[in-house]
């Protein structure tokens, strides 16, 4: 379903028409993700920072993999 279009500049950038903004509650300062599927562009919204998106990503990775024992753990075997 076709909401709005938008031009690109001559610097490739694109507007993200109102009616758009709003339905996404999209603000200034929120981080937008572009993805492809097939030949069409998908736009997500995270609120905020890029900092406040990522915050807490690998959290378990980093647990699973032993938090900063692992780190201790590595910086032991540069001797």
């Amino acid at each position: 379903m076709i909401i709005a279009a938008a031009k690109v500049t001559d610097e490739y950038q694109i507007t993200i028409p109102e009616e758009v903004r709003q339905r996404l509650g999209v603000r200034a300062g929120d981080v937008v993700y572009l993805s492809l599927e097939g030949n069409q562009v998908v736009l997500s919204v995270t609120p905020g920072s890029w900092t406040d998106a990522t915050r807490g990503l690998g959290a378990e990775m980093w647990r699973a993999e032993g938090g900063a024992v692992a780190i201790e753990r590595e910086r032991d075997s540069w001797d």
